[in-house]
């Protein structure tokens, strides 16, 4: 409920510091909730077109919310075996599935509104998936689940992601700098208002996650799709024209490709090196075939969240121009996979891992004293 709070606060600071606005404290409500139903992943219908590109900062609050939740709950109620666990968690979810479809039937409207059951489902799956980790952390049950062999390559792995993350997310602010003037301008255009203002810069920080991956897609190679015939890549040298929303943001997409583009994917392989040397120092007492295996599992670990995270950064905002945004997942996790596994390998086997010394023939000092068994001289 407190995330609620969070979405609720603003827009009642709104409806008292805008009377002439004509929004009124249960209008205010109501966009609250649908804010934060469309906050865990449900799209919304406004007239006859569905948003489903979802803003997905507005998830990190309740996601640490959760998460918090989660160990709070272990701690309050000590469940004494899994199953306990089990049936704390699966009633925190079905609660909190609940409470998202109350609020999206209550906030229906003809002109906007969530549907119901994906409300449900979207809420119930966050829910299991965030609170069920702040439980399972906090009752201890992370600890030993999962054998060596398979929690080293998982852990390296997710090196993978953030350092590509990471990468992409200094790409996209250089594109953003390079073209802050039409961002500017997309802003001034659209004459918000101090509060319409303050609304896009929320807005703008919600969808920051979104332009994350698709910067990190556009380094690896696999590009973004612009609407059913457009698509951005480092290797397309000219963007095909097209109408985008006044959003600021979009200012950071590239119009055409730097010559020096093609050496983005680059970037990838800079990550597999790094899941490699992580992979060398985690398992440095085995053998080299198993560090290869672990390598090779470490890259799927890294091509298989990144596609899972171009999926959540995919949707609509329903114009037929903008019916399809977003990177294509299965191209970002085959590329993904792809890089890491050409930068990981060599640095998991063939680099020794640290800590690790070469064996060293050491020098017998010869010494004037004749061998015991030999004659001594009279």
């Amino acid at each position: 409920m407190i995330g609620l709070a969070v979405a609720v606060v603003p827009l009642l600071v709104v409806w008292m510091a805008t009377p002439a606005s004509g929004l009124t404290w249960p209008e205010s409500l109501r966009v609250a909730g649908l804010m934060w139903t469309v906050a865990h992943g449900a799209p919304i219908a406004v007239g006859a077109t569905t948003y489903s590109l979802v803003p997905w900062g507005l998830a990190i609050v309740p996601i640490l919310l959760l998460a918090y939740s989660g160990g709070w709950a272990v701690r309050r109620c000590a469940p004494e075996s899994v199953k306990g666990l089990a049936v704390l968690i699966g009633t925190a979810t079905i609660t909190y599935a609940a409470i998202a479809g109350i609020l999206a039937a209550a906030s229906a409207r003809p002109t906007s509104q969530v549907g119901v059951l994906p409300a449900v489902l979207f809420a119930a799956a966050v829910a299991l998936v965030t609170f069920g980790f702040g439980a399972c952390r906090s009752w201890g049950l992370d600890r030993g689940l999962l054998p060596s062999w398979l929690l080293i390559p998982v852990r390296s792995g997710l090196i993978g992601v953030f350092t590509i993350l990471g990468l992409g997310a200094v790409a996209g602010t250089a594109a953003l700098i390079l073209h802050v003037d039409d961002a500017v301008t997309m802003a001034q255009s659209l004459h918000a208002g101090v509060w319409g203002g303050l609304a896009l810069l929320l807005l703008g920080i919600a969808y920051v996650p979104v332009l994350l991956v698709w910067s990190s897609a556009y380094v690896l190679g696999a590009g973004v799709v612009i609407g059913p015939s457009v698509a951005v890549s480092p290797f397309i040298p000219v963007t095909t024209p097209t109408q985008l929303p006044p959003f600021p943001l979009l200012a950071a997409v590239p119009q055409s490709a730097s010559p020096l583009a093609w050496a983005l994917p680059l970037a990838g392989v800079v990550a597999g090196v790094l899941v490699g040397l992580s992979v060398a120092r985690l398992a440095r007492h085995e053998s080299r075939l198993l560090r290869l295996a672990m390598a090779i599992g470490a890259a799927t670990v890294t091509g298989a969240t990144l596609a899972g995270l171009a999926f959540l950064a995919s949707g609509s905002l329903g114009d037929l121009r903008l019916v399809n945004l977003g990177p294509p997942a299965i191209t970002v996790g085959v590329l993904a996979f792809a890089l890491v596994t050409l930068g990981a390998v060599p640095s998991a086997v063939v680099v020794p891992p640290p800590g690790q010394r070469r064996p060293s023939v050491t020098a017998v000092p010869a010494t004037d004293e004749p061998p015991s068994d030999a004659p001594a001289d009279e």
